[in-house]
């Protein structure tokens, strides 16, 4: 059986990261490893992971109607093997619950999930890496689902699976992904708020990019794409990631059967059910990155009509009330390259 390195990050999700985890022990899949990167989380996240996997205390899940997928818990203790990045060698422990890597500050998204993968392949025994949400749980069978739909069809490169609200477990957030409009920066998720009524439910969806909740990808992928992208930070990883991995001739793939479900943007503060509840930091990135991605594959032309899609996007801003992000956006079309400032 295929080896599976399952990816997380925590970033100060503690309790979201605790469900995922005991959503994932129910996996119906015999051969995977468990990575939890935690992000330089500053509010004692590693403190309280660690504490409930001695059984000192327990996450409630946040869902009734997905409480089959978390509960009943895993018996506890738990055994972690846990490193810090700035740690050098073999693993402490030869036989775990899990693996939790400490990074040693907060590069992002791409970057926590690199420390994961460089973790794996220094093991040398990886076959698939499961890049997923820690604030995600998931069917039982959907890792066996995944793997065996990518080792069918081998011109994949990206495979995705059908995407759920985890607060409205009926609708869906995505199938697999989304189509990207190159004129405007923007991306549009396939099926996003609908009901699921298995108008999905076919494996031949057209995408443009893979969600990066949820994407499997194999050694091949690795070895010939490369990791993921460090210089957005948050947002835009997975459409750079697609862009390569079309670049390398390989596809993006759908899985219908396989189903998680999110709690969409719940640890950054951001939510695609409101636009106005969006926060800061994550406008700032969507905006930012936005130019980045345009530059890096698409025409000049694309560059030119995706920059003047900011007065769309200050207009939009100044109808939500929210003019005091002008001067942010406007900091963007200055020098994108900038990192965010509170």
């Amino acid at each position: 059986m295929s080896k599976v390195y399952i990816i997380l990050v925590n970033y100060n999700g503690w309790e979201d990261t605790i469900e995922c985890l005991e959503s994932l022990f129910k996996l119906e899949y015999d051969d995977f490893e468990i990575v939890l990167v935690d992000n330089a989380s500053p509010n004692n996240s590693v403190s309280k992971i660690i504490s409930w996997s001695k059984g000192e205390i327990f996450v409630s899940p946040k869902s009734d109607k997905l409480a089959n997928l978390s509960q009943p818990s895993k018996l506890k203790p738990l055994v972690i093997n846990r490193i810090k990045s700035t740690e050098e060698g073999t693993p402490l422990q030869t036989s775990f619950d899990f693996t939790l890597l400490e990074a040693s500050e907060n590069k992002g998204f791409s970057s926590g999930n690199n420390i994961g993968i460089k973790y794996a392949l220094a093991k040398k025994d990886a076959d698939f890496f499961w890049i997923l949400n820690n604030d995600t749980v998931v069917l039982p069978k959907s890792l066996s689902l995944l793997v065996k739909r990518y080792q069918k069809d081998r011109n994949i490169g990206i495979l995705g699976a059908k995407v759920k609200y985890y607060f409205e477990p009926e609708m869906l957030q995505c199938a697999g992904g989304a189509t990207y409009n190159k004129w405007l920066a923007y991306s549009k998720q396939v099926g996003n708020q609908e009901l699921d009524k298995g108008q999905y439910d076919r494996s031949d969806i057209e995408l443009d990019l893979i969600i990066g909740a949820c994407m499997l990808v194999d050694i091949n992928f690795i070895t010939k794409v490369g990791l993921l992208s460090e210089e957005y930070f948050l947002y835009y990883e997975e459409q750079d990631w697609a862009e390569r991995s079309k670049q390398n001739g390989l596809a993006l793939g759908y899985e219908p059967n396989a189903v998680i479900y999110h709690k969409e943007g719940q640890s950054i503060g951001a939510s695609q059910l409101d636009l106005r509840c969006i926060s800061k930091l994550s406008d700032f990135y969507y905006a930012r990155n936005k130019i980045i991605l345009t530059k890096k594959y698409f025409s000049f032309l694309c560059q030119i009509t995706v920059y003047l899609s900011f007065l769309l996007i200050a207009i939009n801003r100044i109808r939500r009330g929210q003019s005091d992000r002008i001067a942010m956006l406007l900091g963007i079309l200055k020098n994108p390259n900038k990192g965010f400032e509170n």
